[in-house]
């Protein structure tokens, strides 16, 4: 299950899953759900009138891309066993740990995401909280499955550099389908 399939991360994650095999679920509006099933979604929830976690159950995975009140929903429709993958919710003492983080960090991380462990344990997944960072390797597979037309990259708008305030300001009105482009030349 991928929340938010339309946007920018969302377009690029559903075509991965797809390339990996995965049946995948996500969330759109009305106005997003042909562009997510011609990515490969084979199921789409019009998050402007359905629930989710009232339609989807016994999921492996969520990726989310929402955090908040979305995230936590997410618990719900992840099968025992499996897991929640964050782009967008809070860093816990699990992360904390893996990125070498000292004693006091790790605290903070684990007070601030207590609601998330909590939900984790009552659920039995394991929540995850990925923290982007630039890897070229992966940078070369995403490039190699672009050139070779396995993922297509969905654009919304290309703005020019000094019009960056207003590309800024319609990413802010979340109602891009794909990304949004800054041209420098």
């Amino acid at each position: 299950m991928i929340q938010a399939g339309a946007g920018g991360v969302g377009t690029f994650a559903i075509q991965l899953a797809k390339l990996m095999g995965a049946t995948v679920a996500t969330t759109a509006s009305e106005a997003g759900a042909n562009l997510v099933k011609s990515l490969g979604a084979d199921d789409v929830i019009n998050y402007k009138t359905e629930k989710f976690e009232e339609i989807l159950k016994n999921y492996d995975a969520v990726f989310d891309t929402l955090g908040g009140e979305i995230l936590e929903k997410s618990f719900q429709v992840v099968k025992d066993g499996g897991k929640i993958v964050s782009v967008s919710g809070l860093p816990n003492a699990r992360f904390a740990k893996e990125y070498g983080s000292g004693f006091f960090k790790t605290l903070l991380f684990s007070a601030a995401s207590h609601k998330l462990t909590a939900l984790e344990k009552k659920h039995h997944v394991q929540y995850t909280f990925l923290f982007m960072k630039p890897s070229g390797e992966q940078l070369h597979i995403i490039a190699d499955f672009i050139e070779s037309g396995k993922i297509k990259p969905v654009i919304d708008r290309v703005f020019p550099f000094e019009d960056a305030q207003k590309a800024m300001e319609y990413a802010e009105l979340g109602r891009a389908k794909g990304k949004i482009i800054l041209k420098i030349r």
